[in-house]
């Protein structure tokens, strides 16, 4: 676990808003990715932005959530193919222990999609291949209060899953039966058959094979994620 936290220097003369920020008020960034080089390319680059107040970074979620609560960022970026507990669990954690923080999620394997980013309170979402120059820019306009998705990806209100619905799609594409659910997610069977039935409703789709094979198109199953079946077939 690695944890590194870089400051502005403070005998250094105070940063004067200029035409890079934009009025743009100074902000605390904390990058957390699993890759060491990523980290040193985003913070090389951050820490010399204008509207970046320090630039703090992890590797894992556990030492995310240490910075988070000793540094109080405004902004996180977070890789959702974290090691352990995963990117888009930190996301939702970060959301419920510090609601006004707000959570950028990058995935390295194509488009996160904005319903997915949304119901794990993101405000924005992004490819990890993008520039880095493209990636600060994203940051900046978050922290400006924008929400930015990839273009096309705008979320309709049909595909918004609340957070129990999102985790019942996760283990029924992963071939879970209701009772199975019902012990994992600690809900009565009747609590499961409802938010199986408001998954089927907002994806359009009839039975479990259609609904995995939706989310797989929509992009809404956690990275890494197969139903048993397709394991097996692969």
């Amino acid at each position: 676990m690695t944890v590194l936290a870089t400051r502005p220097d403070p005998t250094a003369p105070a940063r004067v808003p200029d035409a890079e920020t934009d009025g743009c008020q100074p902000q605390r960034v904390l990058v957390v990715d699993e890759h060491e080089v990523t980290l040193a390319g985003l913070r090389a680059v951050l820490v010399t932005t204008p509207w970046v107040e320090s630039c703090l970074v992890a590797s894992s979620a556990e030492a995310a959530l240490q910075v988070a609560r000793r540094h109080h960022p405004q902004v996180v970026l977070v890789s959702a193919s974290l090691g352990g507990r995963t990117g888009p669990e930190l996301c939702r954690t970060l959301k419920e222990q510090a609601p006004h923080i707000k959570v950028v999620l990058m995935s390295g394997e194509g488009r996160v999609p904005a319903a997915l980013a949304l119901s794990l309170g993101a405000v924005a979402a992004l490819s990890k291949h993008m520039s880095v120059g493209a990636i600060v820019g994203v940051l900046k306009r978050v922290a400006e209060g924008a929400r930015v998705f990839p273009k096309g990806m705008t979320p309709t209100p049909a595909f918004q899953l609340s957070r129990r619905e999102s985790d019942v799609l996760q283990h029924l594409a992963a071939g879970l039966s209701n009772p199975e659910m019902a012990t994992v997610l600690n809900l009565s069977r009747h609590t499961v058959k409802q938010h199986t039935s408001a998954v089927y409703r907002k994806l359009g789709v009839r039975n479990r094979a259609e609904a995995a094979s939706r989310a797989q198109e929509l992009g809404l199953l956690a990275w890494g994620a197969g139903s048993r079946e397709q394991r097996r077939a692969g």
